[in-house]
C-alpha cells in the first residue's frame, strides 16, 4: 500500500489498561488531517474483528467514540501524533496480540472520480505485539 504502513502501528503502541487494550496508531498521510477524515478503521486483535461502533479514539488528549469523529472537524490528527484506540478486549501487561488494520484515511483535498468524491488512502498493518502497562 505505502511506504509508512509499517509505522502507523509500531513495535510499542500496544497498553493494557482496566478498561481494555489501548493501541497507539499514526498516521501514513504526510499532513496533519482533521478528523473526519479517519473514515475507516477495519481492526482485528487475536482474530476477533472490533466493532467500530465500542471503539473509542483520543486524539489531542481529547477522547471521542469513532462515529463522532464525522463531526469533529475543528479537531486535527498531526502527523507526529498518535491517535489512540480504546479497544473492549481482556488483556493484560505482558500479554502478546496479534493487531491486524486496515486503515482508511479520507483526503478532503484530493477529490476523484466523476463525482468528484475524497480519495482513500489506505494502510494495512499486521503485526504480533506484547501489551505495555498502563
Amino acid at each position: 500500500m505505502g511506504p509508512l504502513d509499517d509505522q502507523v502501528v509500531r513495535e510499542d503502541s500496544l497498553t493494557a489498561t482496566p478498561d481494555g487494550l489501548d493501541v497507539a496508531i499514526y498516521t501514513h498521510w504526510y499532513r496533519a488531517l482533521p478528523l473526519p477524515s479517519l473514515a475507516k478503521v477495519d481492526l482485528t486483535v487475536d482474530g476477533e474483528r472490533i466493532d467500530p461502533a465500542s471503539l473509542a479514539v483520543t486524539v489531542n488528549g481529547r477522547r471521542f467514540c469513532f462515529a463522532e469523529l464525522a463531526v469533529r472537524g475543528e479537531e486535527y490528527w498531526f502527523t507526529t501524533d498518535p491517535a489512540v484506540l480504546h479497544v473492549p478486549v481482556e488483556t493484560a501487561p505482558g500479554r502478546t496480540h496479534r493487531v491486524q488494520l486496515l486503515l482508511g484515511l479520507s483526503i478532503p483535498y484530493i477529490l476523484t472520480g466523476p463525482d468528484r468524491v475524497p480519495l482513500v488512502a489506505p494502510s494495512w498493518t499486521d503485526k504480533t505485539l506484547t501489551a505495555a502497562g498502563a
